[in-house]
């Protein structure tokens, strides 16, 4: 049965929403470190985030011209589309949901008890909700995660070595569909290794160069950095490359490789997957919009799905 709460509780839930997107690249680092203190901050390749209940901080960041701002039962349907993954690139996929739990994990053990104390309810609910729309309407369209989708890109054969270049939070979601080969990484900086085969510390590049027969970028674009493994790559051995930093308009000419790809071919992919599952994504959304309800019954239900854009200035 769903647990039903108040109006009280609802009206004072928060959210502050800054979507990537041309023209907004989201807060600088300085403008981050202070939300850090008044609520629980959500930080992905897609979006930040930033909730809370209570009065919301002060808001004033001349750096991003607009935010999206949502109170009340809005709020809680967005983040239950976000942590579902329906608010994805690439919809469906189920890495945001893990970032979401770590996120307010991180927040537990930072923030003080009178922030986190009345959303641990809402957080608990937040995560059955999402759990629930999973298991009823997403079943099949977990495939949609970055490493199914690099994987079918690649089409490593088994055994293979693959290479991720890169050892974050995206590159250890997607190791696990890579269970069938032989895999490795690399980092630029010294970092706790994550579960691979073969390990190369900061100033073995050249070597997992000349080792890798498939690699993965999970690294933003940078120019000096990705020039260096283009010299790298020139023998001529790696059979295909991904670079999930880069758009088709900014790719490099990849000599020595004999297939590369990039974040637009796996946009492609997942757009191509999502039209067979686009029922199933309907129904989840209309999910979300159901259970947000159900949760807040004497809420005031309305139908503006639209967010309230408010100037960053003031």
């Amino acid at each position: 049965m769903t647990e039903r709460y108040d109006k009280p509780m609802i009206d004072r839930l928060w959210v502050l929403h800054w979507p990537y997107q041309a023209g907004a690249a989201g807060l600088p680092a300085q403008s981050v470190a202070p939300l850090r203190t008044s609520g629980v901050l959500v930080d992905t390749c897609m979006r930040q985030l930033l909730f809370g209940t209570g009065p919301g901080p002060a808001i004033n960041h001349p750096e991003t011209s607009t935010m999206e701002k949502y109170s009340g039962v809005k709020a809680y349907r967005l983040l239950l589309e976000v942590v579902t993954g329906l608010r994805s690139t690439v919809c469906g996929e189920t890495n945001v949901y893990g970032q979401f739990r770590r996120a307010w994990q991180e927040s537990l053990d930072r923030l003080p008890a009178s922030i986190t104390q009345p959303l641990s309810p809402l957080v608990e609910s937040l995560l059955s909700d999402a759990r629930r729309i999973r298991q009823q309407h997403l079943q099949g369209v977990g495939g949609n995660s970055y490493g199914s989708l690099a994987r079918r890109l690649l089409a490593p054969a088994r055994g293979a070595r693959v290479l991720f270049v890169g050892t974050g939070e995206l590159a250890r979601s997607m190791l696990p569909f890579f269970r069938a080969t032989e895999t490795g990484a690399w980092n630029h900086r010294p970092v706790t290794p994550p579960d691979v085969d073969h390990w190369f510390s900061t100033t073995q590049a050249d070597s997992a160069a000349g080792w890798a027969e498939h690699i993965i970028f999970t690294t933003p674009a940078d120019a000096e950095h990705d020039a260096g493994w283009q010299r790298r790559l020139q023998h001529g051995r790696v059979r295909s490359l991904l670079h999930l930093g880069q758009r088709r308009g900014e790719a490099l000419r990849w000599t020595g490789v004999e297939t590369a790809f990039d974040l637009d071919d796996i946009l492609g992919a997942a757009e191509a997957r999502a039209k067979i599952t686009s029922l199933q994504l309907v129904r989840a959304r209309s999910a979300c919009h159901e259970l947000a309800s159900a949760r807040f019954p004497v809420a005031r239900p309305d139908d503006d799905h639209a967010p309230l854009l408010i100037s960053a200035r003031g």
